[in-house]
């Protein structure tokens, strides 16, 4: 009995232990606003002002929608417009 009891009190150990690091370890660190005055006066003038404008049959905010066959039977991606401008297609296919 005095066997089976202290590996239950060991687990309970254990799993207390973990909670404790998993809740430390999900405390939001705070900034100060110094800090982040700093930040953003070190990072204004790292990349310049970039406006993505969308293409008009093709490029930015269009993606890979099916597949149409040029010359010699090859396969490639035609595009469908869908407005986001993280993604771009280019094809062949009209």
């Amino acid at each position: 009995m005095k066997k089976y009891l202290s590996r239950i009190v060991c687990a309970v150990a254990v799993a207390a232990i973990a909670a404790y690091g998993v809740y430390t370890n999900q405390k939001e660190t705070q900034v100060s606003n110094l800090t982040l005055a700093n930040v953003e006066a070190l990072a204004r003038y790292e990349l310049p002002e970039v406006t993505i404008e969308c293409g008009e049959t093709q490029g930015a905010c269009w993606e890979e929608f099916s597949d149409c066959y040029i010359t010699l039977g090859m396969k490639v991606p035609d595009c469908i417009f869908n407005g986001y401008t993280f993604v771009s297609c280019t094809t062949p296919c009209d």
